[in-house]
């Protein structure tokens, strides 16, 4: 592993540890220079005594209380050892130390400092002087370079120099629902489905959750089976822009968990489920501003990543936990110790959340729940459906009108409203689109006249529920069962390959004649190579019989 600060190979304590002990150090020091200072008998015996205590020369004791005699303080006795001493190696040598260190060890390849000491000891010698220490070589690398100096030089990872630069700023809101936060992360829960017929299907679920950052209110959540993608967005944002009543009805959860509405900014990663269309359509639509923080903002997320930590802690403390590492999870059974069903591990993660608002934070002793009900502005007098904001954030495509309506994913797709379109098709861009994944059995297209989705459904007329990655494996299946060899792809081709080349060999040089010519004599060959109807007609081998000779009638001769 490539290091690319000053600290190679070093042995040293940690700042904290180091500065605590400095400090002790300059305590007892500190009181026997009070019993030498403040004693009634002989200076010369009180300061052998502090020697002998100290373990230190009289001479040092001398020293220390040159520094200590006029402000005894503590702070005047703490060795400052970052503090500059003088250099007690010769010109020369320090020249060489710099010159090899800037040419040996300030490069990309990051080599350790020994065998760099090495090379300097040998050109010391080599100019006849005497050869440094490691330990004095590897105390000039702080004075000669600047910790920027060395991350840039010693490696091609941004990220170490980054960590070296003040990243000011803070994310706040001024009221809420003005910036809110997404992310996803798995769940430290494994939960279990019992399949008929299939036996038992044990796994983790992906929670995406939108945060608002003024109030620290969890707005919605989505769990999926699914690795995070622009269903779970889609999923996540209907809850969270409209009333959830019905919601927690639906899932026999008595609690109130009145937060909602259309935030203003959203603040993303740069996932590719945040990047693409549908999320940036669906946010234009509802007049929603996205922002990333990319490369050197990363710390601006840490609003929904603390929450997303805390909500992973309180489920993750039940039976079925996974850790959060194999080394926290330290042998743990989870996936045998599971009971939770998925429907079972929803409702969990929603009274977290419920419990969440409801809590006071410790740091900054606000209820999140309580400062959302001070600030929030009034809700709207309608509230937004969860069908339409789903279908706004769902994943799109385009396709062009045909007479048998529109394909999609290898499925063609119809319905009675959409063959009013078809005289008109040439005249209309391509179709806008929205398919849920769950269920690509309907997809939804918007009317180019009054641009509402309407539903359009197989024209097969199958009406069974498939999901696209059902329907991407099956075809993906009948793709492997039907698939060809390398050799069979190639076999046919290579016969007829044979036929050109032996054309080829065989070809004679005739001479040159008109292509008219050529063309009747080919013809010729080939009409006379022929089948014939007649050689079907004639008995096989039977040679043909002679004509018989016609007798020949005389004539009366008459002379003249």
């Amino acid at each position: 592993m490539r290091r690319f600060n000053s600290r190679v190979q070093s042995t040293a304590k940690a700042p904290s540890a180091a500065a605590d002990e400095n400090w002790r150090t300059a305590k007892l020091i500190a009181r026997e220079l009070d019993k030498v200072l403040d004693g009634v008998g002989p200076r010369k015996a009180a300061i052998s005594r502090a020697a002998g205590e100290l373990r230190v020369s009289t001479r040092r004791i001398y020293v220390l209380l040159a520094k200590y005699r006029f402000e005894r303080t503590v702070s005047a006795l703490l060795s400052r050892r970052g503090a500059g001493r003088s250099k007690r190696l010769a010109e020369n040598v320090e020249a060489i130390i710099a010159a090899t260190l800037r040419e040996k060890w300030m490069v990309l390849e990051a080599p350790p400092l020994a065998p760099v000491v090495g090379e300097i000891r040998a050109r010391c010698e080599g100019a006849g002087l005497r050869p440094p220490s490691y330990m004095a070589v590897r105390s000039r690398v702080a004075a000669l370079f600047t910790p920027e100096e060395i991350a840039k030089r010693r490696s091609a990872n941004p990220n170490h120099l980054r960590r070296l630069r003040p990243r000011p700023g803070y994310i706040s809101a001024p009221r809420p629902l003005a910036v809110t936060q997404i992310d996803h992360t798995p769940t430290d829960i494994q939960f279990v489905e019992v399949i008929d017929g299939a036996g038992a299907f044990v796994g983790r679920a992906y929670l995406t959750i939108l945060v608002d950052v003024f109030s620290r209110c969890v707005l919605g959540f989505c769990l999926t089976l699914e690795a995070p993608s622009t269903l779970s967005v889609a999923l996540c944002l209907a809850q969270a822009i409209c009333p959830k009543a019905a919601w927690l009805e639906s899932r026999g959860i008595g609690h109130d968990w009145p937060t909602f509405g259309r935030p203003k900014q959203i603040v993303t990663d740069s996932a590719k489920e945040f990047r693409g269309k549908a999320f940036q359509r669906g946010c234009a639509e509802y007049g929603v501003s996205i922002r990333r923080r990319d490369r050197g903002r990363v710390h601006e997320g840490g609003v929904v990543e603390r929450l997303l930590g805390k909500l992973n802690g309180v489920i993750g403390t039940h039976d079925g936990a996974t850790g959060r590492s194999i080394m926290d999870r330290d042998g743990y059974p989870s996936e045998k110790r599971a009971c939770l069903t998925f429907a079972d591990l929803e409702r969990c993660v929603a009274l977290a959340i419920i419990d969440h608002n409801s809590q006071m934070n410790e740091k900054t002793l606000k209820v999140p729940l309580a400062e959302w009900r001070a600030h929030a502005a009034d809700p709207p007098g309608v509230a937004d459906a969860p069908d339409a904001v789903l279908l706004n954030f769902l994943p799109g495509a385009q396709r062009r009108l045909t007479p048998q309506g529109v394909e999609l994913f290898a499925l063609h797709y119809y319905s009675p409203w959409l063959g009013v379109l078809v005289p008109e098709r040439d005249r209309i861009d391509k179709l806008e689109i929205r398919y849920d994944p769950r269920d690509i059995s309907r997809i939804y297209v918007r009317d180019p006249g009054d641009k509402t989705f309407h539903v359009a459904a197989r024209r097969d007329g199958a009406t069974t529920p498939l999901t696209l990655w059902e329907h991407q494996r099956d075809r993906r299946e009948q793709r492997t069962a039907q698939a060809r060899s390398a050799t069979e792809k190639v076999a046919i081709s290579r016969e007829i390959g044979a036929i050109v080349t032996t054309a080829r060999t065989t070809r004679t040089q005739a001479p040159r004649s008109s292509k008219g010519e050529l063309r009747d004599a080919v013809r010729s060959a080939k009409a006379a190579e022929a089948a014939k109807p007649h050689q079907s007609l004639e008995p096989a081998g039977a040679p043909a019989a002679p004509h018989p000779m016609r007798s020949k009638k005389l004539l009366p001769i008459e002379k003249w």
